[in-house]
């Protein structure tokens, strides 16, 4: 009797398992900010001037939206409509925000 309760133990587990298994891995993104042309090619985006990534916590998408304005008050990048930027990044896709901004973009990466 001991033996058919084990038995049937590890056909649950190897059952379990194989569910788990099954279900893909959630994506993990990030954001990275880059200054660009006007055209926002990607030739001009470089990465070895750009190199700051945020993840896709709070913390970090406050952080990507006081780069984008450390950059306009520089005078590097100008914004169409600071409210949407600011929402977009804080509340919405952030690379939705790269719309309203001219010389400047923001570009999402998948991290497992």
């Amino acid at each position: 009797m001991a033996t058919k309760k084990s038995e049937t133990a590890t056909t649950k587990k190897k059952a379990e398992t194989k569910t788990a298994a099954k279900a893909p891995a959630k994506k993990t993104y990030a954001y990275v900010f880059f200054n660009c042309d006007d055209g926002k090619n990607q030739t001009s985006m470089n990465i070895r001037y750009n190199n700051e990534i945020f993840a896709d916590k709070v913390t970090s998408r406050k952080a990507l939206l006081e780069k984008v304005l450390s950059e306009v008050k520089a005078g590097r990048v100008n914004l169409a409509d600071k409210d949407l930027v600011s929402e977009a990044i804080l509340k919405g896709e952030p690379q939705e925000a790269s719309k309203y901004m001219q010389y400047g973009t923001i570009e999402r990466v998948i991290m497992h």
